[in-house]
């Protein structure tokens, strides 16, 4: 297939964005990140102003940060392709000279750009207004946790379109984003290479994990995550329940979970649209 052309790629990418402008999903999205964004940033002041001590903002931050990056991500798109089958608007939309690529690449860059859009709102409110409350902000730092935790947005954005790319219905995509996100967030994904070496040694655990039981494990993107900002910063805690290793492997460190935070919005993206290239809508 011929890759698209840029006007009609730019084309759709902009009406998508401005679809969640008209179903007020854009300011839902803001508001959910920067009212927690205010309040926490508030009682991180409220905190130094009573105990006396110099606090930071992105410790105040991050633990929520990290849970609702990748809940909303899947809360708000894992139905979109969904709903414009529905509605019929995808027929009109593929009756244009507009290919299924298209509609599957385009929606992973317009809502990546929406939900990037509400997280840089939030934290762009919470820098002046800690200042003003008397909280520190370490600048660099907190552009660098701004881009992983973006980066950590897309990828969560790409697992919510190929959801909505594969299911038929919104209550299938609700269901499988609920299920995302407990696998992938709580680690219930850890579960799967343990039950793996449980099976093939017999059904008993062996004395020691094969090699290829963490690095299954590392590759849950929470994971990739939380190992690529412990890298970073090893004071800062990720806010996940999956937490750096003191002596990281390979496949645990930085540049590899970044190549596997890439990789998850890859793969994701690739296996949507062949899916979605052979469906009867």
């Amino acid at each position: 297939m011929n890759a698209p052309a840029p006007d009609t790629f730019a084309l759709f990418v902009r009406e998508d964005v401005r679809d969640t402008v008209r179903e007020r999903q854009f300011q839902l999205l803001v508001g959910f990140f920067v009212l927690p964004s205010a309040l926490l940033t508030y009682a991180a002041g409220r905190s130094a102003s009573v105990a006396g001590n110099q606090v930071e903002l992105l410790p105040s931050l991050l633990p929520a940060f990290a849970m609702l990056t990748p809940l909303l991500a899947l809360g708000f798109f894992a139905s979109t392709l969904v709903e414009k089958r529905t509605t019929g608007a995808l027929n009109v939309v593929l009756g244009l000279p507009i290919s299924r690529r298209t509609v599957v690449v385009g929606t992973l860059v317009g809502r990546s750009i929406v939900i990037c859009a509400g997280l840089g709102a939030s934290l762009l409110v919470a820098v002046p207004f800690a200042l003003f409350v008397g909280v520190a902000v370490d600048l660099g730092r907190f552009v660098v946790v701004g881009v992983i935790l973006a980066l950590l947005a897309v990828t969560f954005t790409a697992l919510a379109v190929a959801i909505s790319a594969t299911v038929r219905t919104s209550t299938r995509a609700t269901t499988a984003a609920f299920a995302a996100f407990v696998v992938f967030f709580f680690n219930l994904w850890a579960h799967l290479p343990n039950t793996l070496s449980y099976v093939r040694h017999g059904f008993s655990y062996p004395e020691t994990d094969p090699e290829w039981v963490p690095f299954l494990e590392a590759i849950n993107p929470v994971a990739a995550y939380a190992n690529l900002l412990g890298g970073l910063y090893p004071d800062l805690n990720s806010g996940a329940f999956i937490q750096p290793p003191a002596e990281p492997a390979v496949y645990e460190r930085p540049a590899f979970a970044l190549v596997v935070l890439v990789g998850w919005i890859v793969l994701a993206t690739a296996v949507g649209y062949r899916r979605f290239r052979t469906t009867d809508l």
